[in-house]
Order: structure tokens, then sequence, then C-alpha cells
């Protein structure tokens, strides 16, 4: 196979020919065959082989399932385990971290993401305590600035575990608390930056109305037990204990 291999390449890339005649050739068969489309289905492809939670068993097929637009273009959104399962394994989610930036690399996988699927995700980080991955899926979020993206959208989960439920409202809020601020320092969801004539206009952005109806907990529920700071976020406000710095960044 190798040899073969080898010989293929020998032709394919014209080696038998000087260079002056080698070099227009390679540059006409690019021409006539792009190895590179708007789809990224060849780095699609290299980023599949480096999946490891869970591990494609084929990277070919794992492509073409992005191609695939049935049942639905838009990818499933699954609700996560509840809150103390995942305190309890945190391990679980933090290895995915690196697997989602090779998945945020692919244009056909970030097409048919959703603002559900993200939400979810970033639940996941706060709830296993990953600093970085809240920072990855805020920013992640935040650069989504079509309508469907607009915080005020986002769906209720509705959570049959309290707590569940309590973290999720929270969180959607925590969100409207960080892009305002940021909107407030001149950053924009669509790229747009302050220049002579001052800040950009700006869309605000609001909580989505199913928060308003989800209740503080009974019990204080600590997600980030090794943080001796607490500041005042919508968390505090359903007596859930944690750190919200991770949510401000730029």
């Amino acid at each position: 196979m190798g040899r073969l291999r080898q010989i293929f390449l020998y032709f394919w890339n014209f080696r038998y020919l000087p260079m002056k005649y080698r070099w227009p050739l390679i540059k006409l068969r690019r021409r006539l065959l792009p190895t590179e489309t708007g789809l990224g289905l060849r780095a699609a492809l290299r980023h599949a082989r480096s999946l490891k939670h869970p591990p494609e068993p084929s990277p070919y097929l794992f492509v073409l399932r992005l191609l695939w637009p049935f049942p639905s273009w838009r990818l499933p959104a699954v609700l996560p385990r509840p809150p103390r399962a995942i305190m309890a394994d945190p391990r679980s989610v933090t290895c995915r971290g690196r697997d989602i930036m090779y998945l945020r690399s692919m244009p056909l996988w970030c097409a048919r993401d959703t603002p559900q699927r993200s939400f979810y995700r970033l639940y996941e980080a706060f709830c296993a305590a990953d600093g970085h991955m809240i920072m990855y899926e805020t920013e992640y979020f935040w650069d989504h600035a079509s309508p469907e993206w607009a915080t005020v959208n986002l769906p209720d989960p509705r959570c049959s575990d309290r707590e569940q439920y309590a973290i999720m409202a929270s969180l959607a809020e925590m969100l409207v608390e960080a892009f305002r601020w940021r909107l407030d320092i001149g950053l924009r969801r669509n790229g747009d930056i302050e220049g002579v004539d001052g800040p950009p206009p700006r869309e605000l952005e609001y909580r989505p109305s199913w928060t308003a109806k989800v209740p503080p907990l009974t019990e204080k529920l600590i997600i980030h037990p090794d943080h001796e700071q607490y500041f005042e976020s919508p968390f505090h406000d359903r007596n859930i204990i944690t750190t919200a710095g991770y949510f401000f960044t730029v």
C-alpha cells in the first residue's frame, strides 16, 4: 500500500516534469479540483479524527452526518443531567471541552448548532465549575448576532428538577447582565467597535419571560466551594452560591 501511495503522489504532483512546468500544472489542478470549500469539509474531517469524548469510529461518517439534513437541519438539544450529578462527576464535562473547540472550528457544525444547545453546554460548564469553558461558551454565544440568538428568545427548558430549573433561570439572567456589561463598554455582538462618532447603535438584551416564574431554592446550593468570595448576582437571588466572574471577559 505504501508503494502504491508513492507512485500515486509521483504522478499526482507531476514530479516527472521540470519545476518550471510542474508548478503551473499544480496551480491549474487546484483551480479545477479545489481542496477547500465554504463548508470546510477537509478541516472538519481532520478535526473529527481528534474527537475523543466520545471518539468517532469513522470521521468520514461523522462529516456525512453533518451534511445529512434529516429529520431536521438543526441539531437536537438534549436536557443535561441535574446539577448534583454533574458536580459529582465534573470530569465528564471538562473532558469534552477540547472536543468542543474542535467542533466550533467546523462551519457545518456551527451552522447546525442552536442557542439552546449552547445554553445547555454553558449550564454543564457552570455545574462542573470549569471557568475556562464558561468563558469560551459565553464568548461563543455572544458572537452570534442573529435574532435567533438573542437572550430573550432562549426557550423554557421546563426542568422537573428544582435545582436545575433555578440554575438555568439564573444562568439566563446572568447572560443578560454579562451582555449588557459588554454593550456598556462599547462592544457589539455583530463585531462593530467604537469609532470617532462614538459607540455604534446597540440592541438591548432582555431576560426570557420564563425566568420570572422560577422561585429561589429553599436551601443553599454551593456550586464553587473552593471560592471564598461571592458577589451579588442572579444566582444569589435564588440561593445559589457561586462566583460569576467568568462571565465578564472580553
